[in-house]
Parts: structure tokens; C-alpha cells; sequence
């Protein structure tokens, strides 16, 4: 398996503290090499800077400095397309915890909010295309830590229900929830206990960069970093699958991005540290899975696994990081790039592991 850089470059035009910087393209075209040479990146200029949500073509920023209720989205030219303060009727004050794109370009928020009665309330909510808020529905004690939108615009969202602290006996221990702005909650799936039965299974849920939720055209997909499981729902019939992953030997590995192509294919970014050599490794993998097993292999994208010195800078434009999909495209960032993201394409062609 090759990947192919690069096919377009954009400054992310995103910043807290209040930072932008205006985004740049640039189209080259593509080479085929076994370690794929990577153009350099085109940098921000601001340091404080945290690059935020990627869905369906958009880039979405939660605005926590200014306004924890506030969402931003720019397109991939770094061009500000809409921004919008966000919460159901009757919200005097709104915490957003995630965000995503509809299928037509409004946005999705998630998050908790104390309304004017003095209830505290959990919602996810989605704003018309001027940003105005338009639907909403109250997801009761369940904290919703990520969200997407499914072909058929129902609600898919991650997270965890609050008594699993306080009231462990009255908690519902799923995790993955379905629900209907028209018609609220719908299903209820994939318990707890079967990510990991640890003290602090939560964090597989609660943290970030420990879990992975994304709407594809014919599926949704859970992806769960440390337990090292793929989940997918069928959402033409709602039949839900699992497989164990086998990662890849990096020392004290950890999952950092998730991805699921137009045409279906899964990706996943890994990073891990050695203490014993003081490294770091990162790298690219595409992820295989087949009906009617129960383990899921990763295979190794040519040109992207690098290890390196941890005290040391990484090699300019060696890969870091995935961010997500772009249609049949990777969203990915590169060491060296700055705040910059790049489009590449990963080939069909076979790879050895590295």
C-alpha cells in the first residue's frame, strides 16, 4: 500500500486566542514511490493555536475562549462559511463539548447546559444554514461526547450515562446511542463492560483520542483506541459487528485519528513512546476487517512509519497525525507543516508490514 501526497495544502484558519491566518492551496500532482516524497508545508503564524473538528468538508472550531456555546466552521479553503451560538429552547447558559457537519453543511453540536428553570440539561442540537438553532433533543443523563449525522438524518452520538458514577445499579451502561430529533431516543447500544471491565472503563469513553465515532454513507463506525476494538452498525438493517484489532508492536502505542473513506476504506493513525530509547513512533495504517471473523488487521502505509529521537524535532513533512476523510481523500498533518492539513490518497497496491 503507497500513499500518495499531495494534493492539495491549506492553512487551517482556525486558532484560539483569537488567531487566523488565511488559508493557501496549492495543487501538484501526485507520484507514485515507495516512500512517497511529501511537498513542503505551508505554515500559520501563531503558536497558540489548537486545531479543531474535521467532518464532510468543513472545519469546526468550538469557540472556548470566547463563547463555550459558539461553533465555527470554515471550508477547506480556510474561508469562514458559518458561525453559530448554540442551544436548545429555554438554555440560559451552554458548555459544547463536540461538534459536526450535516450532509448539507449545518452544524451539529453536543453538550450540556443549565437552563433557565435551574435544571441542567444534556442536548444535542443542529442549526439551518444562517446558524440559527432549529432542532434539538435532550439526551436526559447521558453525557453525548462526540456526535454525527447518518445518511438518513438521524443522530448517532458516543458517550457514557452520568450514573455510571453516582448510580452504578440504575446507570445504562451503553455507550453508543441512536436518536431522532423528531422522534428522540431509538436504540441503545454496545455496553461498557464489553470495551473493558477495568475500574476506569469510562476513560475509553469520556477521554479524548480514546474513541472514534464517524457516519459513513452505509455504516457507523466506532473505533476504541485502548481496548484496540472496531465496531460498525449496518445502517441498512442496524446489525451491529465487532472485531478485536491487532495493533501494530509500537511501544506504549496510542490511537490519535480515525477514518472512513467515501468508498469505505478505514484508516487509523498510531503513536507511541519508548522509554527504554527515548522514541516516538508514528505512523499510518489502514485497517481490514471481514464479515464472519473476529480480529481486524491494520497494514502499514508505505513512507509514513517513522521513528525518532523524542528530545529531537521530527523530519519535516513526515507524517503525524490523520484527522479524518475527505470523500475518498485523508485529511492528515505533517511534521514540519505548521498549523497547515494536506489531502493525500492511499493506493490499493500491497504493503508489507515495516
Amino acid at each position: 500500500m503507497r500513499i500518495q501526497y499531495q494534493f492539495r495544502d491549506i492553512v487551517l484558519a482556525v486558532f484560539l486566542y483569537s488567531c487566523f491566518a488565511a488559508g493557501t492551496m496549492a495543487q501538484q500532482s501526485s507520484q507514485q514511490q515507495d516512500l512517497p516524497a511529501l511537498s513542503p508545508g505551508v505554515h500559520a503564524a501563531c503558536v497558540h493555536c489548537i486545531v479543531p473538528q474535521w467532518d464532510r468538508g468543513y472545519i469546526l472550531h468550538l469557540e472556548i475562549d470566547k463563547d463555550p456555546a459558539v461553533v465555527t466552521v470554515y471550508d477547506r479553503d480556510g474561508k469562514r462559511v458559518l458561525e453559530a451560538r448554540i442551544g436548545p429552547p429555554d438554555v440560559a447558559k451552554v458548555s459544547l463539548v463536540a461538534a459536526g457537519a450535516t450532509q448539507t453543511g449545518e452544524i451539529l453540536a453536543a453538550g450540556g447546559g443549565i437552563m433557565t428553570d435551574g435544571s441542567i440539561q444534556r442536548f444535542i442540537a443542529k442549526t439551518d444554514l444562517t446558524g440559527r438553532t432549529v432542532q434539538s433533543v435532550h439526551t436526559g443523563r447521558f453525557s453525548p461526547r462526540q456526535v454525527c449525522e447518518a445518511t438518513d438524518g438521524t443522530l448517532w452520538t458516543l458517550g457514557y450515562d452520568l450514573d455510571i458514577c453516582d448510580s452504578p445499579g440504575d446507570a445504562d451502561r451503553n455507550v453508543l446511542r441512536h436518536y431522532s430529533f423528531e422522534k428522540g431516543l431509538l436504540e441503545s447500544l454496545i455496553a461498557l463492560d464489553s470495551i473493558s471491565k477495568s475500574s476506569d472503563a469510562i476513560l475509553n469513553v469520556s477521554s479524548p483520542g480514546k474513541s472514534f465515532l464517524r457516519c459513513s454513507k452505509d455504516r457507523v463506525s466506532v473505533f476504541f483506541g485502548s481496548a484496540a476494538q472496531y465496531i460498525e452498525v449496518d445502517a441498512s438493517n442496524g446489525k451491529l459487528a465487532r472485531w478485536n484489532v491487532a495493533l501494530p508492536p509500537i511501544v506504549d502505542r496510542k490511537a490519535d485519528g480515525f477514518a472512513v473513506t467515501e468508498e469505505g476504506r478505514i484508516f487509523v493513525s498510531l503513536h507511541g513512546v519508548s522509554a527504554s530509547d527515548n522514541t516516538v513512533t508514528y505512523g499510518l495504517y489502514a485497517l481490514k476487517v471481514k464479515a464472519g471473523t473476529s480480529v481486524a488487521t491494520v497494514i502499514p502505509v508505505n513512507g509514513t512509519i517513522t521513528t525518532h529521537d523524542r528530545n529531537g524535532i521530527p523530519p519535516d513533512e513526515t507524517f503525524d497525525r490523520l484527522w479524518g476523510a475527505d470523500g475518498d481523500e485523508l485529511v492528515l498533518h505533517r511534521h514540519g507543516d505548521g498549523w497547515g492539513i494536506s489531502w493525500a490518497k492511499v493506493s490499493a497496491s500491497p504493503s508489507t508490514p515495516e
